[in-house]
């Protein structure tokens, strides 16, 4: 019951708003995710809702629409797990090819928020640097670059680069996108984590698109299995389920999205 609310708040807006859409670009962004994690039993809902303010195109199956963000958004949600529950806010706007961005992880906390600045260069390269404000912590900054190089008119490869001022801490990730034959598709999502005080992670998942109505996914989480399948109504609704094992415990989570 406790997720009720919330969840109303966000969907049923979305009848009205879809009986104005007429086209598969798309503005609006919305996930209500239910996951349980076996490690101390965490049972946790998340609802998620973007919205740009100009029309994204997907790249031939319903929930990829390139690598790059290039256009100004505004972002919230929602969080509910058997210990806490918080709101959030995010959002990132554009000026001729400067861009700002800011986030504020819980809007019911003082002194964890993230405020930054970026350009973008021809659509293809993104650099940003952002200030991360912690309550009792560092305030760190972190450099990131995005670069997307398109392949075709579906097909890309995208690499992102982003690392703690004192190079404490960095992530490098890939994505590889390529239309098949007969209507399928392939992705392939890579990464790497390394930090002084942490362990390096490594991680991919190699996701095959039978057509625009069903996806399977496959990878590893450092030594942990990770399995993924994407199932779509249309171009508007979809569900996702995960699945991933590990030495604390399985994680499964199940998302229900709707794109107007």
């Amino acid at each position: 019951m406790r997720y009720l609310l919330p969840l109303c708040t966000l969907l049923l807006p979305l009848s009205t708003f879809a009986a104005t859409q007429n086209t598969s670009d798309k503005q609006w962004f919305n996930t209500a995710e239910f996951s349980h994690a076996e490690q101390n039993s965490l049972d946790a809902m998340v609802l998620s809702s973007s919205y740009y303010f100009a029309p994204q195109q997907n790249t031939g199956v319903w929930d990829d629409f390139g690598y790059l963000d290039t256009d100004s958004k505004v972002s919230a949600s929602y969080t509910d797990t058997d210990f806490d529950n918080y709101f959030g806010l995010s959002g990132e706007a554009f000026y001729n090819n400067w861009f700002v961005n800011a986030q504020v992880q819980d809007l019911g906390e003082e002194g964890n928020h993230a405020i930054g600045f970026g350009y973008l260069y021809n659509d293809a390269l993104k650099l940003s640097i952002t200030k991360h404000v912690r309550e009792n912590d560092s305030d760190p900054f972190w450099l990131k670059a995005q670069y997307n190089h398109q392949i075709n008119e579906s097909d890309y490869l995208g690499v992102t680069l982003d690392m703690q001022d004192d190079l404490d801490y960095w992530t490098v990730s890939t994505r590889y996108f390529k239309k098949l034959h007969g209507g399928a598709f392939f992705a392939l999502d890579a990464s790497h984590s390394d930090g002084d005080e942490s362990d390096s992670v490594t991680a991919f998942m190699a996701s095959y698109y039978f057509n625009t109505n069903f996806a399977v996914g496959a990878g590893l989480n450092d030594s942990d299995l990770q399995l993924d399948a994407k199932y779509f109504f249309s171009d508007t609704y979809f569900l996702r389920a995960y699945y991933s094992n590990s030495d604390q415990g399985d994680l499964v989570s199940v998302a229900f999205n709707a794109y107007f």
